[in-house]
Formats: C-alpha cells, sequence, structure tokens
C-alpha cells in the first residue's frame, strides 16, 4: 500500500515537472516572437551599391534590379540573388559573355556600414542575323516581321521580342485566332570568343477559328438581362474577340449599375468558347449631403438625390440643390432636375432634358434664371460623343428681363488616362451655337467655343499640363445688347487666377465684368513630392472683350503662383496662392484658393 502511494507520488510529481517545462517553453517562445524584430545593434548596412564597366546599362537600372536598397541591412543570399539578376538581365540583352569579374566590399566600421561594388565586363553585343517565319497563312511574311517590330541587323533583346510574340498573338486573336500558338526558337553560334550569331525561326500554329458559342449572365437581380445584352459588342455566334469582351466590360462599368464586372472564358473543344459575366450590382438610389468651401470665401451646402435606373431600362433621374454664401450675406442658389434616357426609341441616341433655377444676390445686382436644356446625343466611340443641344433661358437681372433660344452642336473628346489625376493625354470640347433669328428670344448672335486641354508625362514623375480656350461671338445686333447672362465672365479659379472672380472684360449692368471674345492659356507644372502630396507652378494667360475688332494678344492678363495639393480617391484637394502681374492697388496681396479639384 506504501509502495503504491509512493508511487502515484512519484508519478504525479512528474506530470507537474512536465507541465512546468512546457509552461516555460511556451513562455520562451513568447519572449522570442516578442522581442525577435528588435534591432541588432551591430547589423551591417549597405551604404551604396557601385558598378564599374557598365558602359551600356546605368546604375540606376542595375541598382533596380537588386532585392535590397542602400540603406538595407546586408544579406548575403539577397547580394547573390541581385548578383544573378544582374547577370541574366545582360543577357537577355544580348550580353551572352558578360561577367562579373570582381566583388569588392568596402567596410566602414565606425558607421557600420558597407560599400559595394561590382567590377562588369559586359563583352560584344550580338545582333539577330536572321529571321525565318513557318506556318503563316493569315499574315504574310512582311506584315509578321512589322507586327513583331524586329529585324535582321537589331541587337538581341529578350524583351522586344516578348513584345513582338505579345503583340501577334493579339493580332491573331482579333482576327478570331484565339487559339494562335507562337514559338520563338533561338540558335546561337559563335563566330569569335567574344560574339555570337542570333537566328530566330518563328513558329506560328493559327488553329481554327473561334466562335462564341454561349454568353451567360450570373448576379444580376434588379438589372434586367436586357439592359446588359444591350451593352454588350459581342453576341452569340460572333467570332471570340478579345477587345469586343473588354469594350463591353467598359461599357457595362459606365451604366453604373455595377460595382464589379467580370468575365470567365471556357474554351470548348474544338471552335467554340463559352463566357460567363459575373455582375456585382449597385444600388439604384442614392442620397448626397455636403458641405464644402469655394474660393476665394463661399460656404456651401450641397444636396443630390438620384435614381439610375429608374424604370428598369437605364432611365435616369438626378435632382441637385446648392446654396453658396459668403460672410457679406451674398447668396446663390441653384436647383437642377436631370432626367436621360438611354437607347432612345431603341437607337443609339441618348435624350437628356433639364429644367433647372439659379438665382443670386449680391450687394452689386440681383438675378433670377430659369433655364431648359434639351439635349440627343450619340457615342461615336469609347473617348468621343456628339450632341445637338436646345437651351432656353429667361434671365431676369435688376428687373429686365431676356431670353434667350439657342442650337448647339458639340463635340467631346475624353482621351485622358485618368480623369482625376492625369498624367497624359488630351480632353477636347468644341461648340458651335446659333441664338435667336428664326427661334426668336431677345439675344441674337452666332458663337464658337473651343476647349483644348493636354498633359504631358516629363522625367521624374512631373506632368506639364496645358489648357487653350478660345471663345468667339458673332452678334448679329450690337455687342452691348447681348444680355449679361450669356456672355463670358473671367477671373479667378478655372480662369485667371490671382485676380478676382468676373473682373476681366468690360463692366456690364450688374457691376461686374464680362465679355463676347474670350482668349485663355494656363501652363502649369506639377511636380510630386512625397505619396500623395504635390507641387504645382503655373502661369494663366488671357483677355475678355466686348467686341472682335478689340482682340489683340499684346495686352493680356497674366496670373502666376503656386500651389500644393493632395490626392484623395475622388479627386484633389489644391491650396493655392496666385498674383496678377499688374498694379491691382496698394492693398493688394495676391488671392489664396482652396479647392477640390484642378484647375
Amino acid at each position: 500500500m506504501q509502495r503504491r502511494y509512493h508511487y502515484k507520488k512519484v508519478a504525479k510529481f512528474s506530470e507537474m515537472r512536465k507541465t512546468l517545462v512546457l509552461v516555460l517553453l511556451i513562455v520562451l517562445l513568447i519572449i522570442s516572437g516578442c522581442f525577435g524584430e528588435v534591432k541588432r545593434t551591430d547589423e551591417v548596412r549597405i551604404k551604396e551599391i557601385k558598378f564599374k564597366g557598365n558602359n551600356s546599362i546605368s546604375d540606376k537600372k542595375l541598382k533596380g534590379l537588386f532585392p535590397i536598397r542602400e540603406g538595407d541591412p546586408y544579406i548575403e543570399r539577397f547580394t547573390r540573388e541581385g548578383t544573378e539578376r544582374i547577370i541574366n538581365y545582360y543577357r537577355s540583352k544580348g550580353f551572352f559573355d558578360m561577367r562579373i569579374i570582381k566583388r569588392e566590399g568596402e567596410f566602414l566600421k565606425e558607421q557600420g556600414e558597407i560599400i559595394m561594388t561590382y567590377h562588369i565586363f559586359e563583352g560584344f553585343r550580338s545582333k539577330i542575323d536572321s529571321i525565318e517565319i513557318q506556318g503563316n497563312s493569315l499574315f504574310t511574311d512582311k506584315q509578321v516581321r512589322r507586327i513583331l517590330s524586329i529585324k535582321e541587323g537589331d541587337y538581341y533583346d529578350e524583351a522586344i521580342i516578348g513584345a513582338g510574340e505579345y503583340s501577334l498573338s493579339n493580332k491573331y486573336a482579333e482576327r478570331g485566332y484565339a487559339n494562335v500558338e507562337i514559338r520563338v526558337n533561338r540558335t546561337f553560334q559563335d563566330i569569335s570568343a567574344s560574339s555570337k550569331r542570333v537566328f530566330l525561326i518563328i513558329e506560328v500554329n493559327e488553329g481554327n477559328k473561334v466562335w462564341v458559342r454561349y454568353i451567360k449572365f450570373k448576379g444580376l437581380k434588379g438589372v434586367r438581362e436586357s439592359i446588359v445584352t444591350r451593352e454588350m459588342r459581342i453576341k452569340r455566334g460572333d467570332l471570340y474577340r478579345p477587345s469586343r469582351v473588354y469594350e463591353s466590360q467598359s461599357r457595362l462599368y459606365k451604366t453604373e449599375l455595377f460595382s464589379d464586372v467580370d468575365f470567365h472564358e471556357q474554351k470548348i473543344e474544338g471552335d467554340s468558347v463559352d463566357l460567363t459575366f459575373l455582375f456585382k450590382e449597385e444600388k439604384p438610389r442614392f442620397i448626397y449631403v455636403g458641405f464644402g468651401y469655394e474660393s476665394p470665401s463661399k460656404g456651401m451646402f450641397l444636396f443630390r438625390w438620384g435614381h439610375l435606373n429608374l424604370f428598369g431600362n437605364l432611365q435616369r433621374m438626378v435632382i441637385d440643390f446648392t446654396i453658396r454664401a459668403n460672410p457679406e450675406l451674398e447668396h446663390w442658389e441653384n436647383i437642377r432636375l436631370t432626367y436621360s434616357e438611354s437607347y432612345l426609341f431603341n437607337t443609339g441616341f441618348n435624350l437628356i432634358a433639364s429644367p433647372a433655377y439659379f438665382h443670386v444676390y449680391t450687394n452689386e445686382y440681383e438675378e433670377s434664371d430659369i433655364s431648359f436644356d434639351l439635349a440627343i446625343e450619340r457615342a461615336l466611340s469609347l473617348r468621343s460623343k456628339i450632341s445637338l443641344l436646345y437651351d432656353f433661358r429667361r434671365a431676369e437681372i435688376q428687373e429686365t428681363p431676356s431670353i434667350t433660344n439657342r442650337l448647339s452642336i458639340r463635340y467631346l473628346y475624353e482621351g485622358r488616362d485618368n480623369i482625376i489625376v492625369p498624367r497624359k493625354g488630351m480632353r477636347v470640347l468644341s461648340q458651335i451655337e446659333y441664338a435667336g433669328g428664326f427661334l426668336g428670344g431677345d439675344n441674337h448672335f452666332d458663337r464658337f467655343r473651343l476647349d483644348i486641354s493636354t498633359y504631358h508625362s516629363l522625367p521624374f514623375r512631373i506632368v506639364f499640363a496645358f489648357r487653350s480656350v478660345v471663345g468667339l461671338t458673332h452678334p448679329r445686333e450690337a455687342p452691348t445688347d447681348i444680355s449679361t447672362d450669356v456672355r463670358f465672365e473671367m477671373g479667378g479659379y478655372g480662369t485667371i487666377r490671382g485676380y478676382e472672380e468676373a473682373s476681366i472684360g468690360v463692366q456690364d449692368n450688374r457691376g461686374i465684368s464680362s465679355g463676347l471674345e474670350q482668349i485663355l492659356f494656363n501652363f502649369e507644372l506639377r511636380l510630386p513630392i512625397y505619396k500623395n502630396i504635390i507641387a504645382s507652378i503655373f502661369a494663366d494667360v488671357g483677355n475678355l472683350w466686348m467686341d472682335y475688332s478689340d482682340v489683340s494678344l499684346y495686352d493680356p492678363r497674366i496670373g502666376v503662383g503656386f500651389g500644393m495639393g493632395y490626392i484623395t480617391p475622388i479627386g484633389v484637394v489644391r491650396f493655392d496662392y496666385a498674383r496678377a502681374l499688374e498694379n491691382m492697388g496698394p492693398d493688394y496681396r495676391g488671392i489664396l484658393y482652396l479647392n477640390f479639384a484642378n484647375p
């Protein structure tokens, strides 16, 4: 009995010891996890990576191949990986005999840093000796060579060959040969101890044309399938062309009915493919309420209600209500209803109707406008559209009414790479107007307006933005008889910064300035500072005249300045300072602008 008790006691003590050891191990693991990332005080960091002998490829490019950067801790396996990447990159460019003849490391003990130097022997760069094309029947040899963008005598470059191979595949796919197989065979022949000849054989297996057998839609709930089918640019039984699928995807996004549009293709044996489109719908109704600020001193309240699919056939209705006011108790109210009917009478035309009311009260004048705009528009391409517009406006300024009836033709091209923060591309808006005449009303004139914005990407991620605006009016009555509500205004953000709003031109009966002939140029450099922060330097040049005979490029109004901006997902918040380059009086100190958009 005593022995059994002793055995149980020993066994119990053994279990306790095991438990204690297990707890200690867990504690040690926790401690090591908590302190495993503590910086070592004796670690060696890379101060500089240098190259010698690289005559054909820049230091910047070679440094970019390394998985580590200057200032990072020195890790041998990363430096070896960087060495292999450099060798492979050189060989992909035709330097087949390239080698790193020496790698040096200068250790700076006091700083705990190392300077790495790579001595490179590039050797000769090989050229393409001959190109042979096999298996092609849809395109001639000459056409294939032009698509590949390579020819005999060019330096061997894997990137260019790969891009050419991809372009050739796309060309075949757009002709319906989606299953085309292209293989580039390379043969190398030594012609000396340091140079090779490269022979390329382009093997093309065209296969058969591929047709769309079936198109399925998944995820549609509140949106009719007929709306989706109408936006599709590829149908059942069509040749399968990838560009038509991507165009359909883009058009479906533009309806704003979907938060996500994806597609999958399933190739069927033979010459067919099945397409499946997957949708995530947006809620068709929305309400926005917001507060804002408009330079130089206006506070804003905004309300918007809308429905993106009012009657189930992509009809839209949006109501906008805006109030602006400043500390002088001046205020501006605007309410507008916009109704749009897509595919009017099942055609490719869209109808847009928009009644509006506008009221302004300032210390100089009071104005009330009632307007009705009617537009019929048609897309010419993914980036352009043309519109026919009718505009009725009844304005009452200082209790003096005037009526304007206008017909216009408008062309819009949107070719910017990004609407919010463009880096390259172009936007063009041109419009021809006819007012009065057989349409009736109090204003009779013809007008042409052209607004072009271009964006150019420069080195170091700098963007040069240039905008030019020309507005020319041919009045069929005395220029001063044209009512002020249809004249141009200039000065302030969006035109010439550094001037007060509507301060350029000829003073009218409202106590502000306006005109009929307009010329404007905006120049701006946008420089990246840090992540989403940008800086800008700008100059605005232009003027406004009442009569065409007074137009002159020798008497411009000029505003210059600089600013800072922060890029958000929905726009750029900008803070600008501008000065007019003329004598504006002893109290003039320039103007500060805070706005939520580029000018």
